[in-house]
């Protein structure tokens, strides 16, 4: 019931347009119930009691009902299609919202496809609950009880006979309910299974073809989907267990009304016109028996939805930001680490977390370049990631220009920080946007700048529209190389005091790189710089290295020094840094 209620609050800015949807659906069901009042006059009066002079005003009556009660039936779907609709976007927007706020733990636990699946499928069901179905049940129970009134009303013998019928229905239709629950939240995670795996099958489809695995994957995805059929079936064997019974009791019930009635009508305790009355209006409570099971299982598959929705709203950042945190004080960048203990908060498989950093230290005074090297998995990324505050660390501190980075407004923070990722991610609009994302308002002049700084504004002008042309999906349409300079220049537009870059030049060729470390090496003199890198002719753009083993800080200082005193850096050197056209004196 909390789920519920918590559910029904997405309805409260539609209050006005939620009592005239209620408002239309009772006066829809009250010309529906009388209609058939209206035709067991029809026969009594007219037919039976020969008054032929009111034969024209009781159709009238029926024709004004049936006209009110399609311009009743109008109102009803359309303002309720427009809360309906209203409901999802305030959800969407609502778990969009939330998501973009959460920290990179919170997608290192939750698969894109799952996230996906809860924001289309689950909301779908939601919406569709809220704007729909909670009408319809208020509608079927409303019916049900005014017509249980007429029942009695016209014969009360009668009326308690049928209505014998309900309770049995109902208690089908509950033990329907409780028994495909578990069932119907069991489907809708495994479509989220299906939307993950067809995610990752469209995301990763270079690769999949590059390895020729086109088969394999499309065998995987025909598993993870026929899972989901399999559990979506076993609801539909449920159901063709109970259903049929469900729409045989109420015909076995008329049947057995028929037969009474009848008898009623021919020993003349009951009018032809009553009987015709009373049978259509237990016809009209069939439905909402029938439906009762309807309901419950809606009910039921939004509740499902709801609840995987509210895990998603109710989940917390690991970043979250201080009561009264400040901006950042003015500075050069310096950045300083205490005592720094870092483990990745492991998935939900019962496995222990484990350091990926273990008590490091570290100065870098601002304006200075330090590059971070070390073996794969020695923590070099993660490292770098503590500066943003996309992460906290577990154990110490992460201070830039003397301030704790968690006393800091994360907006302020990350401004100053401009980074270049290994794998940049652009997205699909023009190359000016993408180079000035960071900085909406930046003018042609300073986007352009950027790009020359990051040697893209001559590979930019012979695009079909230069600044204006929209690239593909993720970049896609460009090379590695292009890529990067455009994420160079999206990093230096924003005019940052740190300057991280994470394998920056890996993508670029011998002749490209060399132009953009002359441009950066610019940049770089007035900003604090951290470079991760296994490239020597990137590493010499420092004026010092650090090394990295198994998350320590293992040996720090300049080549010479480190070359000569320090056994896993000349490991590190002669076995995977070395290039003979290099030479390392002035570093």
């Amino acid at each position: 019931m909390r789920d519920f209620w918590r559910l029904m609050g997405f309805l409260r800015p539609y209050r006005g347009r939620v009592t005239i949807t209620v408002l239309a659906a009772a006066g829809l069901m009250a010309c529906t119930l009388t209609l058939p009042y209206l035709t067991g006059r029809i026969i009594d009066e007219v037919l039976r009691g020969g008054h032929r002079d009111r034969l024209p005003g009781l159709l009238w009556a029926m024709l004004g009902i049936a006209a009110l009660r399609f311009a009743l039936g109008l109102v009803r779907r359309q303002v309720a299609g427009n809360v309906s609709l209203g409901v999802e976007y305030d959800m969407r927007d609502t778990v969009f919202g939330k998501v973009q706020h959460m920290s990179l733990g919170f997608f290192d636990r939750m698969p894109v496809g799952q996230l996906m699946s809860r924001a289309t499928t689950d909301l779908q069901t939601v919406r569709f609950f809220l704007g729909y179905g909670l009408v319809f049940a208020f509608t079927s129970v409303l019916t049900l009880l005014v017509s249980v009134v007429i029942l009695l009303s016209i014969n009360a013998p009668l009326a308690l006979a049928s209505l014998t019928i309900g309770p049995l229905l109902m208690f089908l239709a509950v033990r329907l309910g409780r028994l495909s629950a578990g069932l119907r939240i069991d489907v809708q995670q495994r479509l989220g299974e299906v939307s993950q795996m067809g995610e990752e099958s469209v995301a990763g489809i270079r690769v999949i073809k590059a390895f020729g695995r086109e088969a394999e994957r499309a065998a995987a995805f025909e598993g993870v989907a026929m899972g989901a059929v399999g559990r979506t079936l076993d609801v539909a064997r449920l159901e063709a267990r109970y259903e049929p019974m469900m729409g045989f009791l109420p015909t076995a019930g008329l049947a057995v009304i028929l037969l009474m009635g009848g008898r009623q009508v021919m020993d003349g305790t009951l009018t032809l016109g009553q009987f015709v009355q009373f049978y259509l209006y237990l016809s009209l409570m069939i439905g909402p028996f029938q439906s009762f099971g309807f309901l419950v299982s809606g009910a039921q598959r939004a509740l499902a939805g709801g609840r995987r929705i509210f895990e998603i709203l109710d989940s917390t950042t690991d970043v979250p930001e201080a009561p009264g945190a400040r901006g950042l004080p003015p500075g050069g960048g310096a950045i300083r680490m205490r005592d720094v203990t870092f483990a990745y908060s492991p998935r939900d498989n019962g496995a222990e977390a484990r350091n990926v950093l273990r008590d490091v230290d570290l100065d870098v005074p601002a304006g200075r370049t330090v590059a971070l090297i070390g073996a794969t998995g020695s923590g070099k990324t993660t490292l770098t990631e503590l500066i943003p505050r996309y992460y906290d660390p577990t154990a110490g501190s992460v201070s830039v220009d003397g301030v704790d980075v968690r006393e800091l407004r994360l907006h302020d923070l990350r401004r100053a920080i401009g980074v270049v990722s290994q794998e940049p991610f652009l997205f699909s609009t023009t190359v000016r946007d993408n180079i000035a994302y960071g900085r909406p308002d930046a003018t042609q002049d300073e986007v352009e700048a950027a790009a020359r700084m990051a040697h893209a504004h001559e590979f930019i002008g012979r695009l079909p529209k230069g600044y204006d042309t929209v690239i593909g999906e993720r970049g896609l349409s460009l090379s590695g190389g292009q890529r990067q300079r455009l994420a160079i220049a999206r990093a230096v537009i924003t005019n940052p005091r740190i300057l991280i870059l994470d394998e920056a030049t890996a993508s670029v060729d011998a002749s490209t790189e060399r132009e953009i470390q002359d441009a950066l090496r610019n940049v770089m003199r007035q900003r604090t710089t951290v470079i991760i890198a296994h490239r020597l002719s990137t590493i010499r753009l420092a004026d010092e290295i650090v090394v990295l083993d198994h998350g320590r800080v293992a040996a720090r200082g300049t080549h010479r020094d480190l070359y000569a005193s320090s056994s896993l850096y000349r490991e590190i050197h002669d076995g995977g840094l070395a290039r003979p056209e290099l030479v390392l004196g002035d570093v």
